[in-house]
């Protein structure tokens, strides 16, 4: 057993590190770092056991249920028409006439989906045989929208109000959803539309001759997304978006009316879930099959996050985020808060892979002592848990970045990578401006 408090303590979460660089699946590298913490803890099994069992009513594993339930939703919507006339209705009103306004376009329609159903690669696979026949006309490469549906996408899940991200950080903090938005997810979401839509005009000329579309593919996507379809089934599709889109807002705004927060996520979910499929003629049998169908891909990330909790309880039991405050502690007050804000988000963005949500929650329990001991205010702090945990996936070719490839039909990783630091560097910039900068 080693001493508390000790940065030894520290070993499982770099072994979890380690073998999510190395490429293990996340159930095996989370699995295999709670036995090296049990170990190093000398935790018996039977209290290993009870501390899985407590993970099982831990914040993180609700969001975990969240995100399955997202899933659940996302699937409905595209069962009943509904995320598919969404994204019609953008792509048409912005008018794809042009590669510019095809960019804008596709932008939207991915962040908006993304925001509405709460996951970026369900939305992207949504919009995707809808967009790419109409964008790859009017002159947009592979390799362009696969940096939209990375760079545009993932803003969505810094924007919509119970989305798994925006969910953990209320709860994490105790910020209400106008709040985070504010702190976070508007000024980040701006900086990386801007980076996104720049490096695509740039990449565009280049990637359109390396990369165009295959007229093969594209023939297929228009087939399948033109399936014919009678006045009754496009009339219900329309009933089912409008029941989907009055449901959601609905509920959302209800939510932030009686501060319902991150705990009132799960029914806005359900709910909007359950109206969509019914006003879509789905009898309850196949609603709650179809339901199933989108949760049962996420499941890995519910269990994940139930063995997440245990996790860091073996951590924080041997001192180790104790330590960690000790050793920075110093440094950290002769430069101010400022300096502990941009240091966590840089060591987040660097040194923490993982799923997001729970790189928030790692981050959190390694800084949170010192945010209280220099009074951070929750606003500011919150601008570093959303950067130090989502902008990870742009640094580093995580499978966000090849689900987005895929979806795109692109075989462009080099831009990929570029577009990832190119992203990331701003980002950073901006949290250095923010806190250096501005009063707290």
């Amino acid at each position: 057993m080693v001493p508390v408090p000790s940065l030894w303590g520290l070993i499982p979460l770099l072994v979890f590190i380690a073998l999510v660089f190395k490429g293990w699946n996340p159930i095996a590298a989370i699995v295999t770092s709670l036995i090296v913490g049990a170990i190093m803890g000398a935790v018996p099994p039977a209290e290993v056991a009870a501390a899985i069992q407590e993970g099982m009513g831990s914040f993180i594993a609700y969001v975990g249920l969240i995100i399955m339930a997202g899933g659940g939703l996302g699937k409905v919507a595209e069962e009943t028409g509904a995320a598919r006339k969404i994204v019609r209705f953008i792509v048409y009103r912005v008018g794809v006439t042009t590669p510019a306004k095809a960019m804008i376009g596709t932008m939207i329609a991915s962040a908006l989906l993304v925001a509405l159903l709460g996951t970026l690669a369900g939305a992207n696979a949504v919009i995707a045989p809808v967009v790419i026949p109409i964008v790859a006309a009017a002159g947009l490469s592979s390799s362009v929208v696969a940096v939209i549906f990375q760079g545009a996408g993932a803003t969505g899940l810094f924007l919509g109000p119970f989305t798994p991200p925006m969910v953990t950080l209320m709860g994490l903090t105790d910020l209400t959803y106008p709040q985070v938005l504010l702190g976070a997810g508007i000024p980040v979401s701006i900086v990386l539309w801007i980076t996104t839509y720049i490096y695509c005009q740039r990449i565009l000329p280049r990637s359109i001759k390396e990369h165009p579309y295959d007229e093969e593919a594209v023939a297929v996507l228009s087939e399948d997304n033109d399936t014919p379809k009678t006045a009754r089934q496009e009339s219900i599709a329309n009933q089912a978006t409008f029941a989907f889109i009055i449901a959601l807002l609905g509920f959302i705004v209800y939510g932030i009316i009686i501060e319902g927060g991150a705990t009132f996520a799960i029914f806005v979910i359900l709910a909007t879930a359950i109206v969509t499929g019914l006003v879509g003629r789905l009898h309850p049998t196949k609603l709650a099959e179809t339901f199933i169908d989108g949760a049962k891909p996420l499941t890995w990330l519910f269990i994940q996050f139930v063995l997440f909790s245990p996790f860091l309880k073996f951590i924080e039991d041997m001192g180790a985020f104790e330590a960690v405050k000790n050793l920075l502690l110093p440094y950290i007050e002769a430069g101010g808060q400022g300096l502990l804000v941009f240091l966590a988000s840089l060591i987040g963005v660097v040194g923490v892979p993982g799923a997001a949500v729970a790189q928030k929650v790692v981050l959190h329990e390694m800084f949170g002592g010192m945010v209280e001991t220099l009074a951070v205010p929750m606003a500011v702090w919150v601008l570093a848990l959303l950067v130090g945990s989502q902008i990870t996936s742009f640094l580093y070719p995580t499978g966000d970045t090849l689900g987005a490839m895929g979806l795109a039909r692109s075989d462009d990783l080099r831009n990929m990578i570029i577009f990832g630091v190119v992203a990331t560097i701003p980002v950073l910039i901006y949290v250095a401006i923010r806190v250096f900068l501005f009063a707290m």
